[in-house]
């Protein structure tokens, strides 16, 4: 029942995604080459779903209708690894999702939602060097910047210049 639940909601989640998507004029320019990198990540996500969907429907190998008590130990054991690479595989799946669910957002909200997970960061920096700990705000200082790291990572991934980034928030800041 949950892994049907999970399904449905994916689907719908995607039905929803493309019809917006497909609802937008095409453009031309920058905004042309967005919803390009749009419609592209909505493609994958509906390829990430097909493979998970028939993940979910494939029974493990030689489980079919068995019940674990009437296995031997190798044949649990067996089974065992199969379910931990499957619950991988749906991890790894589930990652890739996530990722190309950024592509469909805003760069603006990506950038504010950034700011406001380094916003507790920064506060306990400013704590960290107003007590003078000197060892925590350096690993503070790093954990800071590894994480704008990965952001601009991302960033640069889904095709924008941290220039580009710093111009649209000039233009018209977040809501």
């Amino acid at each position: 029942m949950k892994k049907r639940s999970i399904l449905v909601v994916g689907v719908l989640l995607t039905a929803a995604l493309a019809w917006t998507a497909m609802a937008q004029p095409p453009q031309g320019g920058g905004f042309g080459r967005m919803r390009e990198m749009r419609q592209n990540a909505l493609n994958a996500i509906q390829e990430q779903l097909t493979k998970l969907k028939a993940m979910m429907e494939q029974a493990p190998q030689g489980m079919q209708g068995r019940n674990p008590q009437d296995m031997t130990d190798e044949e649990r054991t067996k089974m065992r690894e199969e379910f931990t690479k499957r619950r991988e595989e749906q991890a790894n799946i589930m990652a890739e999702m996530a990722k190309q669910m950024d592509t469909l957002k805003d760069p603006r909200q990506l950038m504010t939602e950034q700011q406001e997970s380094l916003a507790p960061l920064k506060d306990l920096l400013a704590s960290a060097q107003a007590e003078k700990a000197t060892a925590t705000a350096a690993k503070i200082e790093k954990l800071i910047a590894e994480r704008q790291k990965q952001f601009q990572d991302k960033m640069t991934a889904m095709g924008f210049s941290p220039e580009m980034l710093e111009r649209m928030m000039q233009r018209r800041p977040p809501q």
